[in-house]
């Protein structure tokens, strides 16, 4: 099962460099999006787009569904306990300045957590605006297209959430160790939020 996890990591790497080519092609003008996928090592990549970077994270454990959760009482899952195993894939949404001035107490958002099967079948939780594009798990074996078209939701979802000042009160006094430690991040937005989803949808 774990094979079959770190091949849909590769897989959705493999989307994510040709979409950021797709762009790159174009857009070539001299204010051109910042984009760029960066492999970090086998378990991690990332993803930039603009001022958003999505990182995505395949889990080196297989974890077993909580009887009590709804997804494991459905008939599919009851049919065979096997089925109950998931490999993991997280994806995270930071701001790409969090990345590049090293931000350590800037707020990352799960964007979607890929849970994949022994049948190659995967239920997705996260944002609701994505995970509502796709159906549930006995209907959704992994094929290229709906991997496209997950990163492709994942970015607009990414894109589209607003940066939130913070309240002056918040930052209005600091120590000179603060602002040694985080000239880069005082006064820095965070995500308004995202509606995220994790519950049975029907």
């Amino acid at each position: 099962m774990f094979e079959n996890t770190a091949h849909l990591f590769i897989e959705l790497e493999q989307v994510c460099l040709q979409i950021a080519g797709e762009i790159s092609q174009k857009d070539k003008s001299e204010k051109a999006i910042p984009i760029k996928v960066e492999k970090i090592n086998d378990y991690e990549f990332n993803f930039r787009v603009g001022g958003d970077v999505l990182i995505f994270i395949l889990q080196s454990n297989i974890v077993k569904l909580s009887d009590d959760t709804y997804l494991a009482k459905s008939k599919y899952l009851k049919s065979d306990d096997n089925l109950k195993y998931f490999g993991q894939i997280l994806i995270y949404n930071f701001l790409s300045d969090t990345l590049t001035f090293g931000r350590l107490d800037d707020l990352g958002y799960l964007l979607g957590r890929v849970l994949l099967n022994m049948e190659n079948k995967f239920f997705l939780e996260g944002d609701r605006k994505v995970v509502f594009n796709f159906p549930e798990l006995k209907e959704n074996p992994v094929t290229p297209e709906k991997m496209r078209a997950l990163v492709e939701q994942l970015i607009l979802s990414a894109l589209d959430n607003d940066l939130l000042a913070p309240a002056f009160q918040d930052i209005m006094v600091i120590n000179y160790h603060q602002k040694l430690e985080h000239t880069s991040s005082m006064g820095n937005p965070k995500k308004i939020g995202f509606d995220f989803f994790a519950k049975n949808r029907e």
